[in-house]
This record gives structure tokens, C-alpha cells and sequence, in this order.
């Protein structure tokens, strides 16, 4: 069989419902929180029907055939933009880009009444650029990783293929020009545009797959109920710092802090408001920690606190500065206010491991305790 333009176009027609088929039948085993995924699933189905309907030339009317798969494919294009701004949290500006899409269709239906084929060309190449470049600007601004560098570079691709097709139209072209001319230029348009439309199917689903390991990342180390890092976690990370201490010198310092009289919470007021006592508390902690401290529960209603590149003075500081959040923190109606003790240690000459700083900082927290609690030692 030839490949010619239009058995290229219904081969990759096939391979684009299929794979739309995939993203709607994984769509179901995603959390719920992967959003995006139905438009996405749509839009290769979208642009499959497209060029089903463009392969019927010759067999329907050429108006039909021409606005129904220029509609479907502008569809197909603007499904994938509104999935990825849905992933990403963004608006969608699917007004904005059904006005566009509508202002290019009756500019399409003028030039099909009066016939040039160039001119219709231009147009909707132009359309299809504008948005393909404004997904690759939202994909380029808030997508990372390998996934992400896919699309953005395949759109990129796409909006060349658009200029370049739109911009040769009047070099190699006639006013009657036929989508499906055995031309080099035309087949080479239809290939790339279909191969882009494969290549980008695939790079949702890997961008969805990684942000559902990114999550369940997310869920192994982080406390279900406060959203600190679990015990595993911060301790791995505290070796980590440790090691860094060691091979470089750099000062680290940990603080092990313990919410004062907290089972008198849950004895008093209930499990739930203990609970809320100990996310309040983590809320209030965060706001005085910096963007390269580490907070972990610790277990029960202790934490720590890694504090790397700081020596002890700043440590006492910081710890210090966490107590008074504590303390001044305004707890929800109903639940009762908070204070903590907490215990300071830093790296020193002759430490081996994480340990001996944990155990100092066990020591100087019971000493806080013996010594009135609400304090730092």
C-alpha cells in the first residue's frame, strides 16, 4: 500500500483513538487528584474523528468535510491545552479559545465560499499555532521532568511544522488546491502533525504517571496527620546532613521538642482535639523554620527539628523563636492552647553518628521538663 497522505492520516487516526482509549481507561485507577485527564483522553479521540472526517473527501460534500474536521481538529488541539491547565491548577480559558476557535471558522467558511485553498491554510495553521504555543509556554513554565520536556519540545515542534506549513502555502499551493495532494510538502506536514499528536498522547500519560509517584512519594514521607516529615524521613535526611557535616565542616544543629502536658489534652478534651492541638502546632512551628529546615514528628507528640548549617548559638535562637510561636499560637475554638519544652544539640568534635546528637538533645529536652517546662535548654 502507497502511504500517502491520506492512509498516513487514517493509520495515525487509529493509533490516536486508541491511545485516547488508554488515557481513559487509566484515568480510573488515578487518584483523584491527578486532574486533567478526561480532556486529555478526549483529545486524541477528537483529533482521530478529525481525520476520519478529512478522509471521507471526495465522499461528502467538501464544505462538510472541511468545517467538521477543522472544527474537530481546533477541538483536539484546545482538549490538550485545557488538560494540561487543569493539571497544573490554572484556569481554564476555554471562552477565550472558543472564540478564537469560532472567529477562525467563519473565516474559514468565507474562503470556502470563495474558494483559496492557500488562504484557508494560513488561517488555520495560524489558529493552531497560537495555541499550541501558548500550551507549550504553560507546560515550559510549570511542568519538570523528562515528561514535561517531552511535550513542551514536542508542541515546539508542532508550532514549527504549523509556521513552516502555513508560510509555504503560498510557494507550493493553488487556490484549489487539495488537502491530500501528493506533494512533499503536504505529506511531510501531515506526518509530522500526526506523530506530534502520538508523541504528545504519550507525554500526558507519563506526565500523569509521574505525578502519581511524585504523590505516593509525598504519602511515604509525610505524617498523615500534621504533614511533617515521619520519623523515617527526617532521620534519613539528618544522616544525610550529618554526612555533610563530617565531610565538609559545615555547622548542624537539631532540635527534639515535646508538646508540654499533651496526654492532659487527650484525657480532657478528646483524641480529635489532640489531633488538632498537634497540626495547629506544626502550622505555628513551620512559620518560624526556613526553607532548608527540616520539621519530623518525631513519635507521639515529640518532634525534631534539623537545622542545618546553623551553629548553636542560632540554634538556641531558633528554638527559642519556635517556643514563643507556640506559646502565642491561637488555637480554633474549642481547642486548647499549647506550649513545649524543647532540647538543643549541635555536631561536635568526636560524634560518629546522628545519634550522639539526638541523645544530647533527649537530655537537654528532659532538662527543660525538670526545670518548668515551656522552655528551651
Amino acid at each position: 500500500m502507497q502511504l500517502d497522505p491520506r492512509s498516513i492520516t487514517v493509520m495515525t487516526a487509529l493509533m490516536a483513538a486508541v491511545l485516547g482509549l488508554v488515557l481513559l481507561g487509566v484515568r480510573r485507577n488515578y487518584p483523584s487528584t491527578i486532574h486533567g485527564l478526561r480532556p486529555w483522553a478526549m483529545a486524541p479521540m477528537t483529533c482521530a474523528f478529525a481525520a476520519g472526517v478529512y478522509a471521507l473527501q471526495g465522499l461528502w460534500p467538501e464544505f462538510v468535510v472541511a468545517q467538521t474536521g477543522n472544527a474537530l481538529l481546533l477541538t483536539g488541539c484546545g482538549l490538550f491545552y485545557f488538560g494540561s491547565q487543569r493539571f497544573f491548577g490554572r484556569p481554564v480559558t476555554w471562552r477565550l479559545w472558543g472564540a478564537i476557535a469560532l472567529l477562525s471558522l467563519a473565516v474559514l467558511t468565507w474562503f470556502l465560499i470563495r474558494p483559496d485553498y492557500r488562504v484557508r491554510m494560513v488561517v488555520f495553521t495560524g489558529t493552531m499555532t497560537a495555541c499550541v504555543l501558548a500550551h507549550a509556554r504553560l507546560v515550559l513554565r510549570d511542568g519538570r521532568g523528562f515528561a514535561a520536556r517531552l511535550i513542551a519540545g514536542t508542541l515546539l515542534l508542532q508550532a514549527a511544522v504549523l509556521v513552516g506549513r502555513g508560510l509555504a502555502s503560498f510557494w507550493v499551493d493553488g487556490a484549489q488546491s487539495s488537502r491530500f495532494a501528493m506533494t512533499t510538502v503536504q505529506t511531510a506536514y501531515i506526518a509530522s502533525y500526526c506523530f506530534s499528536v502520538l508523541l504528545l498522547s504519550v507525554g500526558v500519560l507519563l506526565m500523569a504517571s509521574e505525578r502519581v509517584r511524585e504523590e505516593f512519594e509525598l504519602l511515604a514521607t509525610r505524617d498523615a496527620l500534621t504533614g511533617a516529615l515521619t520519623r523515617r524521613a527526617v532521620l534519613q535526611a539528618g544522616g544525610e546532613e550529618f554526612d555533610r557535616w563530617r565531610r565538609y565542616g559545615q555547622p548542624l544543629s537539631l532540635v527534639l521538642l515535646d508538646i508540654d502536658h499533651f496526654k492532659q489534652v487527650n484525657d480532657r478534651h478528646g483524641h480529635q482535639a489532640g489531633d488538632r492541638v498537634l497540626s495547629g502546632a506544626v502550622a505555628a512551628m513551620r512559620g518560624e523554620l526556613r526553607v532548608n529546615d527540616r520539621l519530623g514528628r518525631y513519635g507521639g507528640e515529640e518532634f525534631v527539628i534539623l537545622l542545618p548549617s546553623t551553629d548553636a548559638e542560632a540554634a538556641r535562637a531558633s528554638a527559642e523563636r519556635v517556643r514563643a510561636a507556640l506559646a502565642a499560637h491561637a488555637p480554633e475554638p474549642g481547642i486548647p492552647p499549647c506550649s513545649a519544652s524543647l532540647g538543643v544539640a549541635w555536631a561536635q568534635p568526636g560524634d560518629t553518628s546522628l545519634d550522639a546528637l539526638l541523645a544530647r538533645a533527649d537530655a537537654a529536652l528532659y532538662r527543660a521538663k525538670a526545670n518548668g517546662r515551656n522552655r528551651v535548654e
